[in-house]
């Protein structure tokens, strides 16, 4: 079978590769038919990724079909339209036992520390999958729940609620749907970039105001909307450390920063700023729990699920959905590789 592996930094192969077989009775065979492109992807192509292990199939934005299950798999059949979990955590650690087994400190991601989705098939445990109504969404749409559930995982973080003026900063994938999800719990919504293709996007995805901070008084525009008093959360989506250490200055008291990237050097933050207003600094990674109320959502957004996917690709084509991808002016959305 067809395998996008990352043989090490900068050194990426279609590789044809023996295809897998259920071991255990618990683990499912799924046909993977689509699978999205995601930023980490890029950063373990790159090398930029601190937890990624090579060689590597990389991918975890995916969807396909069951082929096989084990013989202790009741609750699924042959031909179900399944989306994937990319986590698998121990359950016995202070993190799992606190409801937190997204960062589990023996945590495994699919296409980073495992094998992931950019091939034909895949044998997973069947807790890693989660069963749609293929009549309802098509493959190509199905694998943009996974990003969907980080946008819910953000925004949970967030504890964004009706009212809240929230600031999204980046509408790449990811800054789109954190701003689709806060419109969807009744906030106002500030987006913040500085592509004007991207920028342009962002009304559809829930956004009030748009501003492109090269061009535009950023800080000037959250004072008016909020009257001077700062906005109440902050998305920092789009990979511009900097923007944390100014979003200190711009939230309101009680405020909460919702950090979605990590710099390769620590970040300065005014804590006179933090402890004055009493703010509330907060990581998020990856997604816990999301996967079902996400599946139950995302067949009523398809309208923006179909806009934020520009271009889908046969995986082999992956060098030209690879490079679309990194070229700024190619309008570039959510980019999906087709295993057919």
């Amino acid at each position: 079978m067809k395998a996008i592996t990352v043989i090490g930094p900068n050194h990426m192969e279609m590789l044809d590769i023996e295809k897998p077989v259920i071991t255990e009775p618990d683990q499912v065979l799924v046909r993977i038919r689509a699978a999205g492109i995601c930023g980490s992807d890029v950063h373990v192509a790159h090398g930029s990724n601190p937890y990624a292990v090579y060689p590597r199939v990389i991918g975890h934005e995916a969807a396909g079909e069951v082929e096989a299950a084990g013989t202790a798999v009741k609750d699924i059949k042959v031909g179900d339209g399944v989306v994937f979990e990319p986590i698998t955590y121990c359950g016995k650690c202070y993190a799992c036992r606190s409801g937190h087994h997204n960062v589990c400190r023996d945590l495994k991601v699919l296409g980073c520390i495992v094998d992931g989705t950019f091939r034909e098939y895949a044998v997973v445990k069947r807790s890693q999958v989660y069963q749609y109504d293929k009549r309802k969404m098509s493959y190509v749409q199905a694998a943009l729940c996974e990003p969907y559930t980080i946008g819910s995982q953000a925004n949970w973080r967030g504890n964004v609620r009706p009212g809240d003026v929230v600031l999204v900063h980046g509408a790449g994938p990811i800054g789109l749907i954190v701003a689709d999800v806060a419109k969807s719990r009744g906030a106002v919504v500030i987006v913040s970039e500085p592509n004007e293709n991207r920028l342009a996007m962002a009304a559809g995805f829930g956004a009030d105001h748009m501003v492109n901070p090269m061009k535009e008084d950023l800080d000037a525009l959250i004072m008016e909307v909020t009257k001077g008093e700062g906005v109440n959360v902050v998305f920092e989506a789009a990979g511009i450390p900097a923007l944390l250490e100014h979003a200190v200055k711009i939230l309101s008291p009680a405020g909460r920063l919702v950090a979605m990237t990590f710099g390769q050097t620590p970040i300065a933050i005014d804590f006179k700023a933090v402890n004055a207003k009493e703010l509330t600094i907060l990581g998020t990674r990856h997604q816990m729990e999301k996967f079902p109320e996400t599946l139950e959502q995302l067949p009523n957004r398809l309208d923006r699920v179909d806009r934020l996917i520009t271009h889908v690709f046969p995986a082999e084509k992956y060098e030209e959905a690879f490079a679309v991808l990194a070229d700024k002016g190619s309008g570039a959305g959510k980019v999906v590789l087709t295993f057919d």
